[in-house]
């Protein structure tokens, strides 16, 4: 009965398309969309790069030039469009200039860059000097390494594998470690990265996690990871916030639909984010 639950629930989510691609997969078969969602999202992907040239339009990431490959195709959702349009975890962005300036930080570590669009983006508009990229997947890497050459900041930057604490430490003094803001989104792996082992080489810093705590299962490291960084850092979270497809006059001849759905980042529910501040 789970099973079929499971089967159902997708059907209520995703629609029937997403049903069709979820039982040919199954059986071994490649689709090239996941959902007729999917494919709306990748054509409007594609009209977006076309119309901005792969340069992001506004806000604090404005002349960020990313490559079309990271425009994935083996993924559910695609979320190129609100990339380019410069709105793309918006408040994530504002949240990271915000501590830049408060804190006259200087560095930046970045587990989970993904192909690099806060990292390259905050390189490319002077707001840190220096950035260390932590990627898994080796393919990302490699359009990671693309994006910084393509902005020219291949020699701020540093690209490592696996999220790893000691390649930092390796990288940084602990006087730098004070100055650097700790990006993090690895899709869970953050409950098992943070430890008292590290703890007391990273007090002094600042971090900010996207919050996966209702996909890891165990549930008593999460409240773990609570109790160390409350005794150690204040916390606050950090929700999405709105967006408004009608800002953008590159857009203004689409319709409503497409406009409204070129902002999507295509999230499976509500999430936010940690901000950790140390409290010394």
């Amino acid at each position: 009965m789970n099973y079929f639950k499971k089967i159902y629930l997708k059907f209520e989510h995703r629609g029937v398309g997403y049903l069709v691609h979820y039982f040919l997969k199954k059986i071994g078969l490649k689709t090239r969309y996941s959902s007729f969602i999917h494919k709306k999202k990748s054509y409007l992907d594609n009209k977006i790069f076309d119309l901005t040239n792969g340069i992001v339009r506004a806000g604090l990431y404005k002349s960020l030039k990313l490559s079309k490959d990271q425009n994935w195709k083996n993924l559910i959702d695609c979320d190129l469009s609100p990339k380019l349009l410069g709105i793309y975890e918006e408040q994530v962005q504002n949240k990271i200039v915000q501590l830049k300036k408060d804190h006259d930080l200087k560095y930046l570590v970045n587990f989970g860059s993904g192909e690099g669009y806060h990292a390259i983006g905050l390189l490319k508009n002077n707001y840190f000097e220096k950035c260390i990229c932590f990627e898994i997947n080796e393919n990302t890497r490699e359009i990671l390494k693309k994006n910084s050459k393509l902005n020219d900041v291949e020699n701020k930057i540093k690209i490592f594998n696996e999220a790893n604490f000691n390649l930092v430490f390796k990288e940084l003094n602990h006087d730098q470690i004070k100055k650097t803001l700790f990006l993090v989104d690895i899709e869970g792996y953050e409950f098992d990265l943070y430890n008292p082992d590290n703890l007391n080489f990273i007090k002094e810093s600042f971090h900010l996690i996207e919050n996966h705590e209702d996909y890891y299962k165990d549930k008593e490291k999460i409240s773990e990871f609570y109790k160390m960084m409350n005794n150690n850092f204040s916390c606050e979270k950090l929700k999405n916030t709105g967006r408004n497809p009608f800002d953008f006059d590159e857009i203004k001849f689409l319709p409503d639909d497409e406009r409204w759905l070129m902002m999507s980042e295509g999230r499976p529910c509500e999430m936010n984010w940690l901000i950790f501040k140390p409290n010394k």
